[in-house]
């Protein structure tokens, strides 16, 4: 009898995984589910050691609340924002966040409207450009017509803590947008970067570590160790999710 194919065996340890909500099987057998693992549980300990009281959060992309409800479990009085442009989704946040300041929006570098690939069937991977690597049989995509705010006039007067941003690429133009109250606030900042995303915007690997830098923050990975420098952060290396960090606090 033929041995069992790799992606058989993934989909099996992955199916498993999630019956017995157990990530880490999965995790332990693949590289990439573990990295994913361990970078979650790094944003559960800064959410949890960063959110305290009435700590303001920020939350850039929210799709299904997966962070989301992270902050809410570690700052439970706190003053949660959440920017979710899909409206059925933003409608389930609502609905299940109802202590949350959810709008339904798109944040960029200015206001504006435009247009929004929505993949109906993988809303992870949606997003104001269109990913390539998701087909129409597999995404089954539709097109919306999304306002566009920035994070200084959503965030004016207020001084946010941390502010979690995952935007399928289009992180450059969250940051320039958000100049005034980095500048002002340093919050801590959790983003997703993967280059080749960044790219379907223009965006160099390296432009958003070099805006940070220019802001006064320094960037490692999300699961800690030293900061990088720009070249490491634009190399094609595995992590996802990074932590911008200020190099001087908030005044």
């Amino acid at each position: 009898m033929a041995e069992p194919s790799v992606p058989f065996l993934r989909r099996a340890t992955g199916a498993l995984s999630r019956r017995l909500e157990r990530p880490e099987l999965l995790a332990a057998a693949y590289a990439g589910p573990r990295r994913e693992l361990h970078e979650e549980i790094a944003i559960r300990a800064v959410l949890g050691a960063s959110l305290a009281g009435e700590a303001t959060y920020v939350d850039v992309g929210t799709n299904r609340g997966q962070v989301l409800g992270e902050a809410v479990r570690a700052a439970p009085r706190g003053n949660h924002i959440a920017f979710e442009p899909i409206p059925e989704l933003a409608a389930e946040l609502t609905a299940r966040f109802p202590g949350v300041d959810c709008r339904e929006m798109a944040i960029g570098a200015q206001p504006g409207t435009a247009e929004f690939c929505h993949f109906r069937t993988l809303d992870g991977w949606s997003g104001l450009r269109r990913s390539p690597e998701i087909s129409d049989d597999r995404g089954d995509p539709e097109y919306l017509s999304v306002t566009i705010s920035t994070l200084d006039v959503q965030l004016e007067g207020l001084e946010p803590r941390v502010i979690k941003i995952d935007v399928e690429g289009a992180e450059l133009d969250v940051l320039q947008g958000a100049r005034t109250i980095l500048t002002d606030a340093r919050p801590l900042i959790i983003f997703e970067h993967v280059a080749r995303a960044s790219a379907l915007y223009g965006a160099a690997p390296q432009a958003p570590y070099d805006l940070l830098v220019e802001l006064g923050y320094e960037v490692l990975p999300v699961t800690g160790g030293a900061p990088v420098s720009g070249a490491e952060f634009a190399a094609d290396a595995p992590t996802v999710n990074w932590l911008a960090r200020p190099l001087r606090a908030a005044g």
